[in-house]
């Protein structure tokens, strides 16, 4: 079976059914690229007649692609973040509706496609309340091709979790009062209640902004994750699609259940391929 578990083969048929299902392109295949694990999984996938383009796009998805690291653009705007990356590739039609369905998903919105010269930008279309919360409405991806790469920003607002600061700031001005007025004898009675009421108001500003801080900080690791994954979708494709003179005949397709695959089936084919080995 080669390097492959039997987890990762069900994560390949799982993820290769589910790009048949919503009609994304397959890969065109040449046979003197397949290598020995490929050659073990098509085997497994030709008898659950999954088109072995899909099933390709799904391996090379599970094994992994090498992208360039996004980072963090430094724009000195305390209230947002902007996230770069590139990819190698282009972005066609069945792309970008994954590309589309995977921000939707990690924003938890929707959002609207617009196509400005050279830039394909989504922007999150928030409804109701939402539209009133900064982090929801101001989600924004740009898709912009530079030097034969596509150049990914992803930018969000972080207004809303600024103002989660306020109670750390009005708890520290609190305690420092509480301070000054033990300091200038203000309070002259009661000193020590006095004091560790004070000490336990600014720990508690202070450790409160440290977790507002780390939301932030969390927020902008799950952007850079986002980035990531966008990248290493493009590049994905566009190694899955690299066209080949020698291309495989593509399998039939069949019906894909609405929101799963037949798990039993590709159990009892596994099975069946490891006793023959």
């Amino acid at each position: 079976m080669g390097k492959l578990t039997e987890d990762e083969i069900r994560a390949i048929v799982q993820k290769a059914t589910l790009l048949q299902k919503f009609g994304e392109s397959g890969s065109s295949v040449n046979r003197t690229q397949s290598n020995q694990e490929l050659k073990s999984l098509y085997e497994i996938t030709d008898n659950l007649d999954i088109p072995r383009e899909y099933v390709h796009e799904a391996y090379l998805e599970q094994t992994g692609i090498p992208i360039s690291e996004a980072f963090v653009v430094d724009n000195n705007d305390f209230s947002s973040t902007e996230i770069v990356g590139f990819a190698k590739g282009d972005i066609d039609k069945n792309l970008l509706k994954e590309l589309r369905n995977q921000i939707e998903f990690h924003f938890n919105t929707v959002g609207e496609i617009s196509y400005r010269k050279n830039k394909i930008v989504w922007k999150a279309k928030a409804v109701g309340p939402s539209k009133f919360i900064a982090t929801v409405n101001s989600p924004e991806v740009e898709f912009k091709k530079v030097d034969g790469n596509v150049k990914i920003k992803v930018t969000q607002s972080l207004k809303t979790v600024n103002k989660l600061y306020l109670p750390a700031i009005a708890g520290g001005i609190g305690g420092f009062m509480f301070l000054t007025a033990i300091m200038f004898g203000v309070i002259d009675n009661d000193i020590g209640p006095a004091l560790l009421m004070s000490a336990l108001i600014l720990t508690a500003s202070f450790f409160f902004a440290r977790f507002i801080n780390g939301r932030k900080q969390k927020r902008k690791k799950n952007l850079l994750e986002l980035s990531e994954t966008l990248q290493g979708k493009i590049e994905r494709h566009l190694k899955a699609t690299t066209k080949n003179k020698d291309i495989e005949e593509k399998s039939p397709e069949i019906e894909i259940p609405e929101n799963e695959y037949d798990e039993e089936r590709v159990d009892s084919v596994i099975n069946a391929k490891k006793q023959k080995e």
